[in-house]
């Protein structure tokens, strides 16, 4: 079956051959969830086969090589499998390869090409064994997020960033679906460690597992998703586990699958969202690529991260427009949102990495004090309830189990708080609970406002 490529597949398919023509021999198609990246490939694929060449797919998750494979037979490409477990067939000319499987057999045939999705994992000691064990062939990267969470370059594999569109750009389309962002107040993060350049998820597991904050989650899905279908991103196996079952106590439809979880169990998730026999699948350590289950519209993150190409992977898992799907819904208890951005933000990509200590900056963006909605930096007003955000206006919210705080109780607690601080070092201690990039001097400036003050009474 041939696939008719849109407009703007057509465009990336000219551009990477573009790209090559001009003397690239590894080029990266930079390409959000729901561009179809796969179907554009599978295009560059049929074009090589034509002309006697060979091409390997190559990934590292089942729930990738499995969805790539049925994506070529949808195609009407046949193909063979390099992968544990699977029949080998050499005489095709297009495989589908894993590539802790390829590490370990070291007299392959040799492509002419290999396509690598998620691309960014590409300068692993495992993805280069491969790449150096083909003979080095052509290379063409896939991946949303050009870019690694170390701050390694992805130009130690890759010569040319080939861009194509924005998520927001697909939006207009009707090719994905509404973004709808909420950031109610979550747990206290201060102090979480960073392992491996993002948060310590054991501890995080710790604090996002308590009753409280599981059941802050539960009480927004019941006020703003029934009737939906969701992931929950967790941050360990228990928490996940734990979350499936405040789920389900609440009368809600709900299980946890996580990396452990054999191929049923994962198979169930999958057709149980589908089918609509899950309200819920609460994961750990899977899903932030390679599943696509278009019927998602609600993503809750109680995983916190650093890393943006996490952040925007496992939104994308919600993107996909489905009959009878109006919007995705995000519900970020912990903070991503404000850390790495909102979901339609564009980013610019580079090939050159990023020195440890430097930390990429994102605009900012508003959350509304009345119903949690997230906003662009630039907008002027809440799309989802209409409030006018005020020059200055932050989001100064505590966390009440099950609850949405109104900001005036907020103000009156934020303000008991700061005046039970009498001392210098009090108050930078409450500016470092609050996050403040600079506590000390925002104490000072408190002090002196202080002193002002009292001066100016005795005037009077």
């Amino acid at each position: 079956m041939t696939i008719q490529l849109r407009p703007r597949q057509i465009k990336a398919v000219n551009d990477l051959r573009a790209a090559y023509q001009s003397g690239a021999r590894a080029p990266i198609l930079v390409a959000p969830t729901g561009f179809g990246k796969t179907a554009t490939a599978a295009e560059i694929v049929r074009s090589s086969t034509a002309r006697g060449r060979s091409v390997w797919f190559l990934a590292h998750l089942k729930e990738i090589l499995d969805d790539t494979s049925a994506r070529l037979r949808h195609a009407g490409i046949l193909h063979g499998h390099i992968r544990a477990g699977m029949r080998v067939d050499y005489s095709r000319p297009v495989q589908v390869v894993g590539v802790a499987t390829a590490v370990r057999r070291p007299r392959l045939p040799r492509p002419d090409l290999i396509i690598i999705d998620e691309c960014h994992l590409a300068v692993a000691d495992s993805y280069k064994k491969v790449i150096a064990a083909a003979g080095r062939p052509l290379l063409l990267g896939l991946t949303g997020t050009a870019q690694r969470l170390d701050g390694r370059g992805l130009g130690e594999v890759f010569d040319r960033l080939v861009p194509t569109c924005s998520t927001a750009e697909l939006i207009e389309e009707g090719l994905l679906a509404p973004v709808r962002v909420y950031a109610p107040p979550g747990v206290d993060l201060t102090g979480l460690r960073s392992r491996g350049g993002d948060f310590d998820q054991g501890q995080a597991g710790e604090l996002m597992s308590k009753p409280a904050v599981v059941g802050d989650a539960l009480s927004h899905w019941r006020k703003l998703c029934r009737g939906r279908r969701g992931v929950a991103f967790c941050t360990t196996v228990a928490h996940a586990q734990a979350v499936a079952d405040q789920w389900r106590r609440a009368g809600f439809r709900a299980m946890a699958v996580h990396g452990g979880s054999d191929d049923r169990e994962r198979r169930e998730a999958v057709a149980g969202l589908r089918a609509g026999r899950l309200d819920l699948v609460a994961c750990a350590q899977l899903w932030i690529a390679g599943v696509d289950v278009p019927e998602i519209d609600v993503v809750i993150w109680l995983r916190p991260t650093q890393s943006l190409t996490a952040w925007l992977q496992g939104n994308g898992r919600g993107l996909r427009i489905a009959p009878g799907k109006r919007d995705l819904i995000i519900l970020d208890h912990v903070g991503n949102c404000g850390r790495l951005g909102h979901p339609l933000q564009v980013h610019e990509w580079s090939l050159d990495g990023r020195r440890k200590q430097q930390r990429e900056q994102s605009p900012s963006v508003k959350v509304c004090p009345r119903c949690f909605a997230t906003s662009l930096s630039a907008a002027r007003a809440c799309a989802e309830c209409g409030h006018v955000f005020a020059p200055t206006e932050r989001r100064e919210l505590q966390t009440v189990e099950g609850e949405l705080v109104e900001l005036a109780a907020a103000a009156r607690e934020r303000k008991r708080e700061q005046g039970s601080a009498q001392s210098l070092e009090q108050l930078i201690q409450l500016g470092r609970s609050r996050g403040y990039k600079n506590p000390a001097a925002w104490a000072k400036y408190v002090l002196a406002a202080r002193q002002s003050k009292g001066q100016w009474s005795k005037v009077q």
